[in-house]
Formats: structure tokens, C-alpha cells, sequence
């Protein structure tokens, strides 16, 4: 993902969930487990992104949930930005990019940054937000498979 047309797909990309988590995800609420689309971006996007992408598409994504959640901006854009540098740099790992690590990746991202933000600012109950953070996780790696598709259909190999 390089170049103004990686910048573009990734910043529409982050504009959409991040519209889509606003107007959406309390809506498409499964057994209390609701969709973060601004991590799901975060999640694909990191497989096409160097190191650098990472975290600015991580920090954007964060500065956008901040915005949409009206808290604190501060635990969502460390957060993120923290889950998508480490997240680009897996691919130093050699793993080969599908489907199904698309879907493994959207939930070890979930996990990642909400337990990042669990430190950041803790919650009343912690038992109940592991709960939610694990049923999220699943539902994100189910709706990473087909972001990942489409964006494998833009920028080609996620290795490249």
C-alpha cells in the first residue's frame, strides 16, 4: 500500500467505518457483541501497510472512534496507534496473507487494542468488558473476511 492511492483507499476506508460505527454498530448488536468497524479497518488495512502506515492508519482510526464516542481521545489513539504498528510489523513474521488470517487478525487486533484501552482507562466492570471485548472479537474477525477481500482486490498481494 503505497503511494496517493494507498493514502486515499486507506482514508475513505477509515471514513466509511468510522460513519458505519456512528450510525451502525449499536444496530447490528449480536448477544451483546457489537461490530467495531474502525478496528476492522485498522486490522486489514495493517496487512497491506509498512511499519510507519501502520500507526498513522492505527492513530487516524483512534482519533476518529475518539470522536465518534465523544470520550477521552487520548486511550483510543495510543491504543490504536500501538495495535497498528505492531500489527504491520507481524508481516516480518512471513506469514502469508488470506482469508483466514485476515479473520485471526481482526480478533487478535480486537483483543490487542481493548486491552490496551482496558490499562488506559479502566472499566467499572472488567469481567463483563472481557466478555463483550472477546464477543466483538469474534464478530470483527467474521466481517474482516470480506473487507479483506475487497481490499485485496485494490492493492493485490498483502505481502507485496
Amino acid at each position: 500500500m503505497k503511494g496517493p492511492k494507498g493514502v486515499f483507499i486507506a482514508a475513505v476506508l477509515l471514513w466509511i467505518a468510522a460513519g458505519a460505527q456512528q450510525a451502525l454498530a449499536h444496530r447490528l448488536n449480536l448477544f451483546g457483541a457489537a461490530p467495531d468497524f474502525l478496528l476492522i479497518s485498522v486490522s486489514c488495512l495493517c496487512l497491506f501497510a509498512n511499519r510507519v502506515g501502520g500507526a498513522l492508519i492505527g492513530f487516524f482510526a483512534g482519533l476518529s472512534m475518539g470522536a465518534v464516542v465523544g470520550a477521552n481521545m487520548t486511550q483510543y489513539v495510543i491504543s490504536r496507534t500501538l495495535v497498528g504498528f505492531l500489527d504491520a510489523w507481524s508481516k516480518a513474521l512471513g506469514l502469508d496473507a488470506n482469508l483466514l488470517t485476515a479473520a485471526v487478525n481482526g480478533v487478535l487486533v480486537t483483543v490487542a487494542a481493548q486491552l490496551l484501552q482496558m490499562f488506559f482507562a479502566p472499566p467499572a466492570g472488567i469481567t463483563s468488558f472481557l466478555g463483550a471485548t472477546i464477543a466483538s472479537a469474534v464478530v470483527n474477525g467474521v466481517l474482516a473476511i470480506p473487507v479483506y477481500a475487497l481490499l485485496k482486490r485494490f492493492f493485490g498481494s498483502a505481502s507485496a
